[in-house]
């Protein structure tokens, strides 16, 4: 279903439109004429004749004669008359809704019954309902604010999504205290149809928005957001914040995967992956929306930085945050305290007419010679002839600063209160295009199934890993007819109560004869011989592998973003040290490398204290492991731990899975 009639109606139709100046109905109707709307606008009252000096109709069948699929309809109406009203619009052709009314799911039960009818009627008339429960949209492009929320006419090109009314309206009002602008704002209230995987595969097309900014309280179909978004974060960055993160993923799970495989750092990969910039605090989304309001300053950050500043101590608590967010110090030009104007455009002058290139800060404190606002009109001249180079600012103090400052913004110079956020800001942006360099388009891998599901049995399992591609050592239950060819060997006792086999002596290694095999089995049978009760426990017996790097990778199905692949340090400290990264389950050489070389892992695989292990055989691995999980959507969780990185090969030593 487009959208296109959604966010260009050639009409707007406001049911609850009154001529009470304290009713939504009015302060929506308000704020359209008052936007200046060039197209039709009907308010919908069942006893006005006339509202705001317009013709007032009692019904939408009143408007019949009208396009409707071309209109947009707002509700402003109590809601259990809100489902009457979209059958009623939609069996008269009208396709676009804005729901502004509350007393949905977040009202109770009731409204948990209403919001699923709207739902439902959605799904119906293959309707688009934004809401219920939002604060309504504004289009600075085509001049309409259908929303209850006041705003400046002033247009930017950046799109604001946000699932909070309450926060979308701080941004508004931040917005509009620094002079700077939107091209849309879109309250998602409670996402009953519309939700911000629709926004966002609309605004990849719009030439009018060069970034998009969420606020979001969950992502109800994460994998469709993370394949849209893998897309449009290519051609244009998206921002997310996201809130309200359960504490349900951080229950112990049936695995090691499970425990550390957090739903925390689930949705960091996610989102990781598709190439979105995430944020974890309100601040962070203002400052980043003073660096992507400018399309061509973006696109030409750097992340060498070079700092211009009238204080030593200011560029030395800068150069402390750059070392910290990972980032390059280059030049450091301090004019000192008696530093004017013409310091600062000598100094950028130069700066600039080098080759090479750099982001570059201007710091300043007022100081006794010191004119702001003549720095910041130096600063815009200069930086006018240069519009290919990164310039941002931090003017550090208060009321002396504040018109310089107010000055730079206008002049779309992003300018910070202090050095940190300016820093923290850049280093979130650079290191995000530094990361897309290395993903490509997200898409569901399509495998073949090899064995028709996975076993859980553990000899079983094993085998079965080998199917595809796995290196396992030989694995084999014990018999007491057995007669071993080769030595060493260990002892392992597997099953429903050896879950975590080491804590209850459930292992024996180096066993190096035939008379040592059978004096640790009757030794094992014996310290355990409660659980052998249950046939279900059993020993195996396996080729002892030595002199490598433990190592746990395991899959874990999140039900919202598909299976993700944890891999870090194994064996027995797996989960006490923690130290483990998560990726979506898509792998390809590129993409595990690079997640390999980004993990703490790295260092010790390329060779630590003259111990090398093969990368090759590791990367492998994890593609392996990718398309086990595309193969067999019912695997829940599996653990490899440990699995055995030699210099020669990647071998898994353990394993076991859940699966529905």
């Amino acid at each position: 279903m487009t959208l296109a009639n959604f966010f260009q109606p050639q009409g707007i139709v406001i049911i609850g439109a009154s001529n009470n100046p304290a009713k939504i109905g009015r302060q929506i109707l308000d704020n359209i004429l008052n936007s200046n709307y060039q197209g039709k606008v009907y308010p919908i009252n069942l006893k006005e004749k006339k509202i705001a000096g317009l013709k007032a109709y009692a019904t939408l069948e009143d408007l019949k004669k009208q396009p409707l699929a071309e209109y947009l309809i707002i509700i402003a109406i109590p809601a259990p008359f809100v489902g009457a009203e979209i059958e009623r619009g939609a069996k008269l052709g009208a396709k676009n809704f804005i729901i502004i009314s509350a007393g949905f799911k977040e009202a109770g039960d009731e409204g948990k019954k209403r919001e699923a009818e709207i739902s439902a009627l959605g799904k119906k008339y293959q309707l688009n309902i934004l809401g219920p429960n939002c604060l309504g949209f504004i289009n600075n492009v085509d001049n309409f604010n259908a929303s209850f929320s006041e705003t400046t006419a002033v247009s930017g090109r950046l799109a604001l999504v946000s699932q909070s009314g309450a926060i979308g309206s701080a941004v508004l009002d931040w917005l509009k205290a620094y002079n700077l602008g939107l091209a849309y704002f879109i309250s998602l209230g409670n996402k009953a149809v519309l939700t911000e995987n629709n926004f966002l595969q609309h605004l990849e097309k719009d030439k009018n928005v060069d970034a998009v900014i969420f606020y979001l309280e969950d992502i109800l179909q994460g994998r469709e957001f993370i394949k849209i978004a893998s897309k449009v974060a290519q051609k244009k960055p998206i921002v997310v914040l996201l809130s309200g993160l359960s504490p349900a993923g951080e229950k112990l799970a049936f695995s090691h995967t499970g425990a550390l495989a957090k739903e925390s750092k689930v949705i960091e990969a996610a989102l990781k992956r598709a190439g979105v910039i995430q944020l974890t605090r309100l601040n962070d989304l203002f400052d980043i929306i003073l660096l992507l309001k400018n399309k061509a300053f973006y696109h030409n950050l750097s992340p060498k930085i070079t700092i211009i500043t009238n204080a030593g101590g200011l560029a030395v608590l800068t150069a402390d945050a750059i070392e910290k967010a990972g980032l390059e110090l280059g030049n450091n030009l301090d004019l000192l305290g008696d530093a004017q104007a013409q310091d600062y455009y000598q100094a950028l002058t130069l700066e600039l007419k080098k080759k090479t290139n750099s982001t570059i800060l201007i710091l300043l404190t007022p100081q006794t010679n010191t004119r702001p606002e003549e720095v910041a009109q130096a600063v815009i001249k200069i930086a006018t002839l240069y519009p290919q180079r990164a310039i941002m600012a931090s003017f550090v103090g208060g009321e002396a600063v504040g018109a310089a400052k107010n000055l730079l913004l206008q002049n779309n110079i992003p300018v910070f209160s202090y050095p940190e956020q300016a820093i923290n800001s850049l280093a979130l942006v650079v290191k995000n295009q530094q990361t897309k360099k290395d993903l490509s388009v997200f898409s569901k891998q399509s495998q073949k199934k090899k064995i028709s599901s996975i076993p859980s049995d553990y000899v079983a399992l094993l085998k079965a890993l080998k199917r595809y591609n796995f290196q396992v050592a030989p694995t084999h239950y014990y018999s007491s007819s057995d007669k071993i060819n080769k030595f060493p060997v260990v002892v392992k006792a597997v099953g429903p109560d050896f879950i975590h086999k080491t804590d209850k002596g459930g292992v024996i290694l180096n066993i190096k004869s035939q008379f040592e095999l059978k004096k640790a089995i009757l030794k094992l049978k014996k310290e355990q011989a409660l659980y052998f009760k249950n046939k279900e426990n059993k020993i195996v017996l396996q080729a002892q592998k030595k002199g490598g790097l433990e190592l746990i990778l395991g899959i874990k199905r999140d039900e919202n973003f598909g299976h993700v692949i944890l891999f870090g340090l194994g064996g027995v400290y797996a989960e006490v040290l923690g130290d483990t990264q998560l990726v979506l389950a898509d792998l390809n050489r590129n993409s595990a490398l690079a997640a390999l070389k980004a993990s703490s892992l790295f260092p010790i695989i390329k060779g630590l204290r003259g111990k090398k292990y093969n990368l090759d055989a590791l990367v492998d691995t994890l593609i392996n492991l990718s398309n086990l999980a595309a193969a067999h959507p019912e695997i829940k969780e599996l653990d490899i731990n440990p699995l055995l990185l030699t210099e020669k090969e990647a071998i898994v030593l353990d394993a076991r899975v859940l699966t529905d």
